[in-house]
């Protein structure tokens, strides 16, 4: 998979943007504040269709500017073609989009629905936010894991999202319920039509995790030593022996019969997928089992952070069968000399990478010798 051009109008700090990168290592340089990580950002998003900064699209919009495009042209070498993707982002009342926030255009012909541009285009991003998927709360977890399904499986990105409207109209009749305002009569039907999608979404999860746990307790192996071991466990919101999806549906089912009563009483869904987590264990020379979040030291936590990552790009490889595009945003001045070379040995085996950094000194001379590097100012970016 290979990014043979990336255009920007309006996109965050950036008015006009058209640059070429090449099929290897791509080196953004610039002071902080000009531009390095947006254009990252612009990449991600395309190929996501959400931004991994902002939960807002409205943010994207450079100031004062109706809409803000990212486009790329994509080799893929799995289809043996290119294709060209196009993300569009519109304040209210803009003209000429129809009334949408947000619309996606797959070779030059406007999507039905933006969820058609995921799958077109897969990326791996290492960032100094990625700590927050060891140390923060659960959701930054389910982020994690939905993000990655989706570029995956871009039919896990509608099934999820059917999830979430149904889910959001129980907790609104279950609301009416307790209040008073409504009666019990439709309540066992969502509670059915949530399952159903629950145990879809819950099953491609239990998957995707039983894929990358022994990659990332592998590579963290390698990256710490034989001294700690890294465990990577599913933690659904009920417990399951069969993890297709009928099965899945079935252990729901049987909970939300349990806590039927107590779900009217609180006016709110209490199971079901947006209640899962992930376990980041890891075993101490003494043979303990403790928790990383907890007892892990930030260079501990920062490892692990590392091997999720890796072991993601490995698994989407597998899942795509092709590389996805690496994007390291200024995640060098973090790491040692044994972690740098092992992201470093990525871009040498044929997966297209891009960089960010304030320091091209900062970088393995070796490296920027192969990499093309761009210039990134307040008036642009060229190479």
């Amino acid at each position: 998979m290979i990014i043979n051009d990336l255009r920007c109008t309006d996109f965050r700090c950036h008015t006009q943007v058209a640059l070429s990168p090449q099929p290897g290592l791509n080196v953004l340089v610039g002071e902080n504040g000009h531009g390095k990580t947006a254009l990252l950002e612009a990449l991600y998003t395309l190929a996501t269709s959400k931004s991994h900064r902002s939960h807002k699209d409205i943010d994207l919009i450079r100031f004062g500017q109706p809409l803000a495009r990212i486009g790329a042209d994509v080799h893929r070498d799995a289809i043996g073609r290119s294709r060209s993707l196009d993300l569009v982002f519109a304040r209210p009342g803009s003209e000429g989009t129809g009334g949408e926030r947000k619309s996606a255009i797959i070779d030059g012909q406007r999507a039905q629905r933006v969820a058609e541009l995921l799958g077109h285009l897969n990326t791996v991003l290492f960032s100094s936010t990625d700590l927050a998927i060891v140390q923060g709360e659960p959701d930054e977890r389910r982020r994690f894991l939905d993000y990655e399904l989706a570029q995956a499986s871009p039919r896990y990105a509608i099934t999820l999202g059917a999830y979430r409207r149904i889910l959001n109209q129980r907790n609104e009749l279950l609301r009416s319920i307790r209040h008073g305002d409504a009666g019990t009569e439709t309540l066992d039907i969502w509670t059915q039509q949530l399952c159903d999608f629950g145990g879809k979404v819950m099953s491609r999860r239990a998957a995707f995790l039983g894929g990358l746990a022994p990659r990332a307790s592998q590579i963290h192996q390698s990256l710490a030593g034989d001294r700690e071991r890294l465990i990577v466990k599913y933690a659904p919101c009920v417990a399951f022996e069969d993890a297709s999806p009928d099965g899945i549906t079935a252990a729901l089912t049987a909970q939300f019969e349990r806590i039927r009563s107590g779900e009217i009483a609180r006016g709110t869904s209490l199971s079901g997928p947006q209640r899962d987590d992930i376990e980041l264990q890891m075993t101490t020379p003494g043979g303990e089992i403790v928790d990383v979040r907890t007892f892990g030291s930030q260079g501990q936590q920062r490892t692990v952070a590392l091997a999720l990552r890796l072991a993601e790009e490995e698994l989407l490889e597998e899942w795509v069968g092709e590389s996805p595009i690496v994007l390291l945003d200024d995640v060098l001045s973090d790491l040692d000399v044994l972690r740098r070379s092992r992201i470093f040995s990525r871009s040498r085996t044929g997966a297209q990478t891009f960089i960010t950094t304030t320091d091209l000194s900062s970088l393995p001379q070796s490296l920027v010798a192969d990499a093309k590097v761009w210039r990134v100012t307040p008036d642009g970016v060229e190479s």
